[in-house]
């Protein structure tokens, strides 16, 4: 019989707890933001009271537990009061506004490398002297680029450092991506999503293309109204899409989709053809009321149109490239 206590040490316990307590304050807002990293760099500590729990809590238990709760006190503390005397440990948040003036521009393109904070992007109301205005609250560092006169360019995107997996962010501030942009312009839009969501009411602008390559983040999209026919092209991954077709416009909508689920929301009596070229495992579905089209075998799957859609004076033209194992919803 083993007639000797056994021992049980209080080091991962304590260790566990600190960390709740410190992601638990960040949220709150009472210390700044941190990381995992930025909490792993107090790894000299933790080392310090595990070798003191193994030295003192076979005999002196209540030494380590003690110990333990003085370093995590003290990590708290720092994190606390640092800022106050210049020490930062997480990663600082920053709320700016990006803008470019409007005057002299004739045409816009837009290209957005989004992450994983959410993304809106919707026309500037009460704005005639804005081409673009962004109000952005973000980690890391902001891109954002304009060039030309007549025809402007206008880049936006975010960097952070994703060498490891140690840059998990422990904190949940309100990250966000608010972007307003002109009416008054002809405008092209291409847009890299990530992992947030992306929210794009495009009511309002004069869009000529529209380019998205979607991550996970789920994506919604409002077609804007038009007299002259534009081009839409939605490559998505994982995260569901939903585009909105508005009344009187002229487009042609280009999916190729991932294991995300896709719906297509097209107005009543729209004139719509649609041509399938590509069908993944994923379901299917066609609006009622379409009508085979005389030159569906030209497809691989197949073409359907409304009986209108060849008289009517706007038209929507969906073509599905491809299909992965995501549903796709046409209604």
């Amino acid at each position: 019989m083993d007639n000797h206590p056994r021992y049980r040490s209080l080091f991962w316990p304590i260790l566990l707890v600190g960390v709740g307590i410190v992601w638990l304050l960040s949220n709150l807002g009472m210390i700044q933001p941190v990381s995992l990293g930025s909490i792993l760099k107090f790894w000299p500590v933790l080392l310090i009271v595990f070798g003191m729990d193994m030295l003192f809590s076979r005999r002196y238990p209540w030494v380590g537990a003690v110990v333990g709760l003085l370093a995590v006190a003290g990590v708290v503390a720092l994190l606390m009061f640092g800022p106050r005397v210049g020490i930062t440990t997480g990663t600082d948040t920053k709320t700016e506004t990006f803008a470019s003036p409007l005057e002299g521009v004739k045409t816009a393109e837009y290209t957005f490398d989004t992450s994983s904070s959410p993304v809106t992007i919707s026309a500037l109301d009460n704005n005639k002297t804005d081409l673009i205005s962004a109000d952005v609250t973000y980690r890391g560092t902001m891109r954002f680029d304009v060039n030309g006169s007549d025809h402007t360019t206008v880049w936006m995107s975010e960097y952070s450092d994703n060498s490891s997996w140690l840059n998990w962010d422990f904190s949940f501030d309100n990250l966000k991506w608010d972007i307003g942009l002109s009416p008054e312009v002809p405008s092209d839009i291409i847009l890299n999503g990530g992992s947030g969501s992306i929210t794009m009411n495009l009511s309002g602008l004069q869009l000529t293309s529209l380019q998205t390559d979607l991550g996970s983040g789920a994506s919604t999209i409002t077609l804007p109204q038009s007299e002259e026919a534009y081009s839409v092209d939605i490559a998505s991954g994982s995260g569901s899409v939903t585009v909105r077709v508005p009344e009187q416009a002229s487009l042609t909508l280009s999916l190729d989709t991932g294991s995300g689920a896709t719906s297509v929301v097209i107005p009543a009596k729209a004139a719509v053809r649609i041509e399938v070229n590509d069908d993944g495992s994923g379901s299917f579905d066609l609006p009622n009321g379409l009508m085979k089209a005389s030159d569906s075998s030209s497809f691989d799957i197949g073409a359907w149109q409304t009986p209108n859609y060849d008289t009517a004076q706007y038209k929507i033209l969906v073509q599905v490239l491809g299909q992965g194992s995501g549903s796709i919803s046409i209604r």
